[in-house]
């Protein structure tokens, strides 16, 4: 069924829009007129659940207040069409509504509510899906709901430090990239047409490489954007159609020296803490692992953690097999052991990823704090550059003037 924006009147004549999920515009009239309104306008709104390689993801913020919404409607005893078609009509993100009436006609048709999450794999993924399955074997979705709303705060966390160290040298890395621009495009063109008019033949070779780069741009800045455009599209469509594409820009990331590093880590890191999840929702060790690393968005290392079961069903140990994988440092390893030799494997396993987590920030600050000395080295020496590119011309021709 399709999903129509509409703009009606209150009996009082104010107006007022919305959205709604029915059948036909018909069915809207008499929705609206049981509701004493009175449709002026509407208009089918796409209602495609399968995102589309443009589309924008649901954010964790999206999710995290549908557990809590969901968590509390349960505690009300509120029903599940309904607890749906309540979130639908406050959601902001008019994605996520379209799923919540997707959702609200699969459960009135007879699906649980892990049967119809699993129908939008892009928006719930598998850890989301089997704590839903477990809940509903037990009865308690309400707990499900508490822990799935942690571990997604979690993941928000964790996603924020990360974007908080990144923001000032990307902030710096695109000054320098504006300053260089400005210059090359606004200055140099007038300081040329300058020292012509007081016909110095002698340009220093600073400013003639500052003009070189902007007759460049000019003549060819456009063309170089477009192109530089057009491979980025098209890396990104190639990466979301076809998988060995996808791993292979993805086995080059990983090679990025510093950086391919610790983001193995962050992910490892994410896949001990769901792995912890799992187990604290009292799944077997093969299923919970199974799952965790279907959540592994670069292909290399989600092929190697799949490989853990595989080693298991063998007899390993779940230490050992991590250790075969060599993606696990020695002294998560160690912990895992412990975890095994004590029966709190849950609870190590989680102590575990907080304590990478705060390591690998730790390192990824510290690879920072040597990224932004050298960027702001980088500008000094762009800048005493353009300095020599444009003021020093201009003081070594002072003396054509009578002063």
């Amino acid at each position: 069924m399709p999903l129509f924006h509409y703009h009606a009147l209150t009996k009082h004549g104010h107006s007022q829009t919305g959205d709604w999920f029915g059948a036909s515009v018909k069915d809207l009239y008499q929705h609206l007129s049981q509701h004493q309104l009175r449709l002026l306008s509407s208009r089918i709104i796409n209602t495609n659940s399968n995102l589309s390689i443009f589309s924008k993801k649901i954010s964790l913020d999206t999710l995290i207040d549908f557990c809590i919404h969901m968590d509390q409607l349960h505690k009300v005893k509120m029903p599940l069409p309904e607890s749906m078609l309540a979130l639908a009509t406050t959601t902001p993100s008019r994605s996520f509504k379209v799923i919540l009436y997707k959702l609200h006609e699969s459960i009135i048709q007879g699906s649980l509510l892990s049967d119809a999450c699993a129908k939008h794999p892009r928006v719930f993924d598998s850890i989301f899906i089997q704590c839903l399955n477990i809940a509903e074997k037990t009865g308690d979705l309400s707990q499900a709901f508490q822990d799935l709303e942690t571990h997604l705060k979690w993941k928000q966390t964790h996603q924020q430090q990360l974007k908080s160290s990144l923001r000032y040298p990307m902030m710096l890395f695109a000054l320098l990239i504006g300053l260089i621009g400005f210059m090359a495009v606004f200055v140099t063109p007038h300081l040329q047409d300058f020292l012509q008019i007081l016909n110095v033949n002698d340009t220093p070779l600073a400013l003639k490489s500052l003009v070189s780069l902007c007759h460049y741009l000019q003549n060819y800045g456009s063309i170089s954007f477009l192109i530089l455009t057009g491979i980025i599209f098209m890396g990104i469509v190639s990466c979301r159609i076809s998988l060995k594409f996808r791993e292979l820009w993805q086995k080059l990331y990983l090679l990025i020296p510093g950086l391919g590093l610790l983001k193995k880590r962050l992910i490892i890191t994410d896949f001990i803490h769901s792995l912890s999840l799992l187990l604290g929702q009292k799944l077997e060790l093969i299923s919970s692992i199974e799952k965790s690393a279907e959540t592994i968005p670069l292909l290399p290392i989600r092929k190697k953690l799949i490989a853990i079961p595989v080693s298991i069903k063998k007899g390993y140990l779940l230490s050992h097999a991590c250790l075969d994988t060599k993606m696990f440092k020695p002294l998560v390893i160690r912990l895992i052991q412990l975890g095994e030799e004590s029966g709190n494997l849950s609870i190590l396993l989680k102590e575990t990823a907080e304590f990478e987590k705060r390591n690998t920030l730790r390192q990824l600050q510290a690879l920072l704090a040597w990224t932004e000395p050298f960027l702001l080295i980088i500008m000094g020496i762009i800048m005493m550059w353009i300095v020599a590119a444009t003021v020093v011309p201009l003081y070594d021709n002072l003396a054509v003037f009578d002063l």
